[in-house]
């Protein structure tokens, strides 16, 4: 699913929204034609269920029940395209979340396959407990010392001096990875171009063009692991904006 069919889509829900642009390296080359509309749930009423399942059924998910129970429990709404992935997330608070340090659940749909990702905080985690799961869970040397680099700026960015860290897992796949929140350290991909300029080599990608194009654009977190198929990735997420 196309990001310009997101955008198409997701105009038609009357409330605030921003938008975010990532771009995904993996072996099999560079996609940049993702992005994620986020709102409060607030922007689905008067009847939240059947626009939840209005809108994604217009982006394609072939059944979007498994999120419904959950949907008044939620404080944010998240729709996201992938290529030919479309996705929705339903955000947690903690006091409200179905599972224990659950922040999202996430539906995500490719034709008629539909799966569930958990996004699982790891605030209670010490930072040196969270550069050994990198460790664990990222292979390629260049990729998980770029994946420390910007779990210490997240550190020493968050005015709390915690780095925010997701453990994202799908049940009956082999996801695996970590997302790492720099949002706080306010650093544009121009000015991280020196530490995530490798990132890029270690796919075999230049980066050099993608970084110079969108440099002015504020960084917002890093997610490295293996996909569902078992498979290395990186994305950067940046440039958030309201809509």
């Amino acid at each position: 699913m196309s990001v310009a069919r997101l955008l198409s889509v997701t105009a038609g829900l009357d409330a605030p929204r921003i938008f975010e642009r990532s771009v995904k390296l993996s072996h099999a080359g560079l996609s940049e034609d993702r992005g994620l509309v986020s709102m409060d749930r607030r922007a689905l009423y008067p009847a939240p269920r059947t626009t939840l399942t209005e809108t994604c059924t217009a982006l394609g998910c072939p059944d979007p029940a498994p999120l419904l129970d959950h949907l008044a429990a939620a404080q944010a709404v998240h729709f996201g395209a992938d290529g030919e992935i479309g996705k929705c997330y339903l955000e947690f608070a903690p006091n409200s979340a179905p599972l224990p340090d659950l922040v999202f659940l996430a539906l995500k749909w490719q034709g008629d396959a539909v799966g569930l990702a958990h996004y699982t905080s790891l605030a209670q985690r010490s930072h040196a407990e969270k550069a050994a799961m990198i460790d664990t869970l990222v292979f390629d040397h260049v990729v998980r010392a770029v994946a420390r680099r910007c779990l210490d700026l997240a550190r020493d960015g968050d005015p709390d001096g915690t780095a925010v860290v997701l453990h994202v897992t799908e049940p009956d796949s082999r996801r695996a990875s970590l997302d790492i929140s720099v949002a706080d350290a306010r650093r544009s991909l121009a000015e991280a171009a020196s530490f995530l300029d490798p990132l890029f080599s270690a796919f075999e990608l230049e980066g050099a063009a993608f970084l110079q194009t969108h440099g002015a654009a504020r960084f917002g977190h890093l997610a490295v692991g293996m996909d569902r198929h078992g498979a290395p990735f990186a994305t950067l997420y940046f440039g958030a904006q309201a809509l």
